[in-house]
């Protein structure tokens, strides 16, 4: 059966500041270690067996690394009253390289990751309808995303990771985008 799963385990501090219009931003410094096991690479999955080294337990051993993440929240209220049912948010997560893919069939170093979502910009349709007693109750949102190096994979790697392999259409080496994410979402979302 193949299964897989991403878990780690972080640790540091956390540094508040505040900004005007009851907002704020937080840095954390952290240690960070992650525990991975990919079923994909595993023995005995059908694609993994043709590997000449494919990976007995399915466990990724990684070495321990730093990371940073950063949030921020403001209201907008520098807006007329009217329109002060706005608020921007954001996020960021910034880890270093978590040492080679030890395990697996590639010995490839990982490369710093980021995880983003630098702008959140939300309307507060619960304070619009219920007034301020109905804050936050029901808030619209939309956002951008932005992941480079996912899981740490270098986005400009070998063949089959990030890239096209030997006999791909348009040839080796062709960058298939597979391992950066960048879109833009949008959601509600509803306090109980």
């Amino acid at each position: 059966m193949t299964s897989n799963s991403k878990r780690s385990l972080v640790a540091g501090l956390q540094f508040a500041f505040d900004l005007p219009y009851k907002g704020y931003i937080n840095v954390a410094p952290l240690a960070y270690f992650e525990m991975n096991h990919n079923g994909f690479t595993q023995c005995g999955y059908f694609l993994a067996q043709a590997a000449p080294n494919c990976n007995p337990d399915g466990n990724v051993h990684l070495d321990p690394t730093w990371a940073l993440e950063v949030n921020y929240y403001m209201d907008l209220g520098f807006l007329p009253p009217d329109w002060q049912y706005f608020s921007i948010s954001g996020r960021a997560g910034l880890i270093g390289s978590k040492g080679h893919w030890q395990g697996l069939a590639i010995n490839e170093k990982t490369k710093p990751e980021l995880n983003s979502e630098p702008i959140r910009l939300t309307f507060d349709a619960g304070k619009f309808v219920g007034g301020e007693r109905r804050s936050h109750e029901v808030d619209l949102w939309v956002s951008y995303r932005y992941w480079q190096n996912m899981y740490g994979d270098d986005q400009n790697s070998a063949p089959f990771i990030c890239t096209t392999g030997a006999g791909a259409p348009g040839g080796a080496g062709r960058q298939t985008n597979s391992c950066t994410v960048s879109s833009a979402e949008t959601g509600v979302t509803v306090k109980f």
